[in-house]
């Protein structure tokens, strides 16, 4: 059975070498790796292209455009075919075309995806900002509000000094005068001790100078201070 390479095959099929390929990997097309000029090559029949659905035509012939309905049949051989050669080149070229247009297309999803994330980041971003200064406004207000009453404070940790100084002023001063008052009621007490002490003696003195008589009555005590002297300046 006679067999030719994919690039023979792409000629008497009309097909793209590209194309065959894609039918051999999907399994529409039957083919046979064998070594090749260039190493390991698809060969297949023209039985194996029947198989597939592909018409074959002999070598050398030229294939025709598909005719258009609403055109006219009339016109001459030249202008309704194209060579073969010709025709698998456009075709080709076709299919590179829609390669490239596959791969335009699929980068231009991509650019709109990545502009889609791009506008969220950025929305992200304003609304951060936002945030950040509705933050910064909120700390200088506390910032200020905690320094008022810090002031607040200190004035009166302030006035709390004063008063206290007052008081341990008063407090001083009562406790001159509860020194002054002990000190005057002590000497009141040692002077009323004295002079009772005094009288005593008196009373012994008179009795040992006139023995066995009872003490006259125009024999005076002698006159002894009351009391101490008052200190005015308190």
């Amino acid at each position: 059975m006679e067999t030719m390479t994919l690039r023979e095959a792409a000629k008497r099929t009309s097909r793209s070498v590209t194309t065959l390929r894609r039918y051999i990997r999907n399994g529409r097309l039957a083919a046979r790796k064998r070594p090749g000029r260039f190493g390991p090559e698809y060969f297949v029949s023209e039985p194996d292209l029947s198989d597939a659905g592909l018409e074959t035509r002999p070598p050398g012939d030229l294939a025709r455009r598909p005719e258009d309905p609403g055109r006219n049949t009339s016109l001459a051989p030249v202008e309704l075919t194209v060579p073969a050669s010709l025709f698998q080149e456009l075709q080709m070229k076709h299919e590179q075309l829609l390669v490239q247009y596959g791969m335009v297309r699929v980068a231009g999803m991509r650019v709109l995806e990545l502009r889609a994330q791009l506008e969220a980041k950025q929305q992200d971003l304003d609304a951060g900002e936002a945030r950040i200064r509705r933050l910064r406004a909120g700390f200088h207000q506390e910032t200020a509000r905690l320094k008022q009453l810090l002031r607040r404070v200190e004035l009166e940790q302030e006035g709390r000094g004063l008063e206290i100084a007052a008081l341990r002023e008063k407090v001083k001063a009562l406790e001159n005068l509860t020194r002054k008052s002990v000190t005057n009621e002590t000497i009141e007490k040692q002077f009323s001790e004295v002079m009772e002490q005094m009288r005593r003696v008196d009373r012994i003195s008179g009795r040992l100078e006139s023995p066995g008589t009872e003490e006259r009555e125009d024999v005076k005590p002698r006159h002894w201070p009351s009391g101490p002297r008052q200190d005015t300046d308190h």
